[in-house]
């Protein structure tokens, strides 16, 4: 899933989540926290539903990015995107033979159209979003233009009592416009307040001055800005019409509140008789960018109830009041949004030391099975990628028979460079080192793993795994492995495991042959024996079936052992070259991508290196 949309998705979420609690604590708190405190509890979830701010331990970051391991591959069936999502594809041989075959037509369109969904989820969400702003800022345009047309000068006393009762603000100024039916406050920079061109009382114009004076001081404008961006941002969501109705609601409360607070009864009064001649018989468009007196009638008994009902506050409610607004702002942090977690998921490191990995953590993991998707899938993605380059994507697991295997796929990073030479012609390098040390730590955490196998593209698959791309793999046996590292001796002891990945425990590779590379060689030199009398290299292995297939069965360890030989070796071009460049490319099958049949063992052992 695009990161664009991971974010937006969790801000939604994490601001929808906010706005059902306050719904249902709503009834409890309505007459007993100030409706000041009730609004600044919406603006937290407006701020929350706009402001990618997030710590990485967040819930949300945790949903949409705590377990990135995004496929999971097992050899009964299909790989599986992790996190939450359905897609899948069909398994067959996934590397060296990773490929991606729908089992019938109806999986094939499923996979078809959501692919194209998650293509283009963003574009739907930005078409949506220009539709939603040109809506409201062209229907805002018209008004303004709308009331520039139409609007005359505030007499002298209108004038001199708005200056009064702003404390002379100099960038106030009153119009008034006789199309409009109700007062309203326009403009954040610079603020109009435009009053109906009616005859009003010296009371009715003070409470209406009074009323949209408290909406500026408030930037109650500014908040219904964002509110505006806040709904087109999440156009998608249906709860935002409520969000945005409860906090316009919320606003006028109080406003109205703030008004009344050092009023008089008789002046409380007269504040809900003006709220009355100018609401009852008029209904306001709440899509206008403006404050005003306006509001439904539904909404005026609340307003007309909260006023008459007012009364200061004790200290314990206004204690409560505040920790209930802490509560919801320490809820908002809590639930956070996806912002992902830094540069990259899982460690990347040039020299593996025991301090990159966490074993403590790994070892939580540990499982006997290979296909143990979730523990698996938890351990890949806990472990160092060999190179910074890389980022680790795909996993695949071969279950149904031995050797049981497990395949780690990785791709380039967006605008990484290679820590060392890449491709990888020779094991002395970082990279290698690096791949071999994961390798020990899966075979010490996966009791019955036989063989994993590290693969990369130098490019990024775009969430799409395609076996072509993955050029170059590694593979590494439980044998070989238990060979430079000794597993039995580290496995289930963290302290030592530490000490072989610092090095510490290495046992180093020697020149002496395990009884497995001996029995290699007396095959290949019964091989070699006859017929003496020919010289194609066919014609030996035919008269030695059954020992070149001994060999063959011997698998990675087999080739392991013939690749060394290669290198060791300064003349690959004799009888024994040739046998083993046969044995070889039998043993590496699809992987062996030097197809010229002209070569020489050591030319083709050459660019095999190469690739």
């Amino acid at each position: 899933m695009n990161e664009i949309v991971k974010l937006l998705l969790s801000l939604s979420v994490s601001g929808s989540i906010l706005a059902v609690l306050i719904f249902a604590v709503k009834p409890l708190i309505k007459h007993k926290v100030s409706k000041s405190i009730q609004y600044y509890i919406w603006i937290v979830v407006l701020l929350r539903l706009t402001l990618p701010f997030s710590f990485e331990t967040s819930i949300m970051n945790q949903m949409f990015y705590g377990n990135q391991t995004p496929v999971v591959a097992t050899s009964q069936g299909e790989v599986q995107l992790t996190g939450g999502t359905d897609k899948t594809i069909s398994n067959s041989s996934l590397l060296p033979n990773v490929q991606e075959n729908v089992a019938n037509g109806d999986a094939d369109n499923g996979r078809y159209i959501q692919g194209l969904f998650n293509q283009y989820t963003l574009y739907l969400w930005l078409i949506g979003v220009i539709i939603a702003l040109t809506v409201n800022l062209t229907g805002y345009a018209r008004f303004l233009k709308y009331l520039k047309q139409s609007n005359i000068s505030a007499t002298n006393r209108e004038n001199e009592m708005l200056a009064t009762l702003s404390n002379r603000r100099n960038n106030m100024r009153l119009a008034r416009n006789r199309f409009l039916n109700t007062p309203m406050l326009i403009g954040i920079i610079k603020p109009y307040i435009i009053i109906p061109d009616n005859k009003f009382t010296e009371t009715q114009l003070k409470n209406i001055l009074l009323h949209e004076i408290v909406h500026l001081k408030r930037f109650d404008i500014a908040v219904k800005w964002l509110t505006m961006i806040a709904s087109s941002i999440h156009w998608f969501n249906p709860l935002m019409y409520f969000i945005k109705k409860e906090i316009n609601n919320s606003c006028e409360l109080a406003c109205d509140e703030a008004v009344i607070k050092n009023l008089s009864p008789a002046e409380k009064q007269g504040y809900g008789d003006t709220l009355i001649s100018v609401v009852a018989q008029h209904k306001c468009s709440t899509q206008i960018l403006q404050v005003t007196m306006c509001e439904e009638k539904k909404g005026l008994k609340e307003r007309l109830v909260a006023i008459m009902n007012h009364t200061r506050k004790s200290r314990p409610i206004m204690i409560f009041s505040a920790i209930l607004l802490g509560c919801f702002i320490g809820g908002a942090f809590y639930l956070g949004a996806g912002i992902g977690t830094g540069k990259d998921t899982t460690p990347s490191v040039e020299g593996v030391d025991m301090t990159t990995y966490n074993l403590t953590d790994i070892s939580k993991y540990k499982t006997p099975y290979v296909g143990d998707n979730s523990k698996v899938s938890a351990i890949v993605n806990r472990l160092p990628v060999p190179d910074s380059y890389f980022k680790q994507q795909y996993i695949s697991m071969i279950t149904e028979n031995k050797p049981y295997k497990l395949n780690v796929f990785y791709e380039a990073k967006k605008g990484a460079s290679h820590i060392s030479e890449w491709p990888i012609v020779d094991h002395d390098n970082a990279t290698y080192s690096n791949m071999s040390k994961n390798a020990l730590v899966l075979f010490c955490m996966i009791d019955n793993l036989d063989q994993v196998t590290f693969a990369f593209r130098d490019s990024q698959s775009g969430g799409k795994l395609d076996d072509s791309k993955y050029d170059t793999a590694f593979t590494f046996s439980r044998a070989s492995t238990q060979k430079q590292f000794g597993i039995s001796a580290v496995a289930g002891k963290l302290d030592l495991l530490q000490e072989a990945l610092t090095g510490d425990l290495i046992a180093k590779e020697t020149a002496i042959q395990t009884p497995k590379d001996d029995q290699i060689e007396k095959y290949i030199k019964i091989i070699m024996s006859s017929p003496s009398t020919s010289s194609s290299p066919n014609d030996y292995i035919k008269a030695h079936e059954n020992e070149y297939q001994s060999i063959i069965k011997m698998g990675d360890e087999a080739l392991n052992y013939l690749l060394a030989q290669f290198k060791k070796r300064s003349n690959n071009n004799d009888l024994k070259g040739y046998i083993m460049m046969g044995l070889c490319k039998e043993l590496l099958g699809n992987k062996n991508n030097v197809t010229d049949k002209s070569l020489s063992p050591q030319e083709w052992f050459l660019k095999l290196t190469h690739h």
